[in-house]
């Protein structure tokens, strides 16, 4: 009898049963803009990381951007205090909190601090014309409650303007954001709520300060769209609850820490096998 060969592709695995277990008893109740925006872009993420908290490798970009998120209060707080630092003790200060976060390519610690070593002369070159005693505020927390959520964040800086209301500044060390994204920020929208229920300003502006360009993007938030991300909080907080996490791939999947568990990302290899009147071997 002739023998032919075929492929057969094995079963797909047990993982995804797995990710429909329940997950930890009010995860929805304390979320940030951060958690929410990820909870929106692809529910399974979200459990992976907030609910399994597998450890993801901290990004070396994130690493990069809180030691300039440091520096950068640093200055703020001794020009308020009557203190100020010169240009190159707030390079040194961010040189040194840079090698502390231990980036582990070299060759990629070097390019971030070149990279913010740039970034701190662009700022503080045009930094003077902010006048100090207009900066209320820098690096603030806050918790906030919307419907069931405590919700949580904190503030890079917060200005006073002249007509009375404030400017919420927050830096951006990656990739600049456009006028879409500001217009359309959630992170933005919850910090003028928070800003509104903590502090009880008003809040006249939203800025984006892109240091990649040192270029900022600003906008504003109506009653209406303010009411818009109270929703956006509220449904993200219901899937959550309701145990919905579906896997939504795109372009992101590229950079997902999670890509080699996702079940959607799943690859069955065939294998080969030897059919004779037949049967199987």
């Amino acid at each position: 009898m002739a023998a032919t060969a075929s492929a057969v592709y094995p079963a797909e695995s047990q993982t995804s049963l797995w990710f429909e277990l329940p997950v930890l008893e009010g995860l929805h109740k304390r979320l940030s803009a951060s958690a929410i925006d990820t909870y929106e872009r692809c529910g399974l993420r979200f459990k992976l990381e907030r609910d399994w908290r597998i450890p993801a490798k901290p990004a070396a970009a994130m690493q990069y951007g809180a030691a300039i998120h440091r520096v950068l209060k640093t200055y703020f707080d001794s020009l308020r205090l009557g203190r100020p630092k010169t240009e190159e003790e707030l390079v040194d200060l961010f040189c040194l909190d840079l090698a502390g976060s231990k980036i582990q390519e070299i060759y990629q610690q070097e390019l971030y601090e070149k990279q913010g070593i740039a970034q701190l002369h662009d700022f503080l070159a045009s930094a003077g014309s902010i006048d100090p005693s207009r900066v209320l505020q820098t690096e603030e927390s806050f918790e906030i409650r919307i419907g069931e959520t405590q919700v949580v964040g904190r503030i890079d800086r917060i200005d006073s303007r002249e007509d009375g209301t404030v400017a919420i500044v927050d830096y951006k060390t990656g990739k600049a954001r456009d006028q879409e994204d500001a217009d359309e920020s959630l992170q933005l929208s919850l910090y003028a709520i928070a800003a509104q229920e903590k502090w009880g300003y008003k809040v006249g502006a939203l800025v984006f300060h892109n240091l990649q360009e040192n270029v900022p993007v600003v906008t504003s938030r109506s009653a209406s769209e303010l009411l818009a991300a109270r929703e956006r909080v509220r449904k993200a907080a219901e899937g959550i609850a309701n145990n919905l996490f579906e896997a939504d791939p795109g372009v992101h999947c590229n950079f997902c820490a999670y890509r080699s568990v996702c079940p959607v990302k799943e690859k069955r290899i065939p294998r080969r096998i030897e059919i004779t009147a037949g049967k199987t071997n």
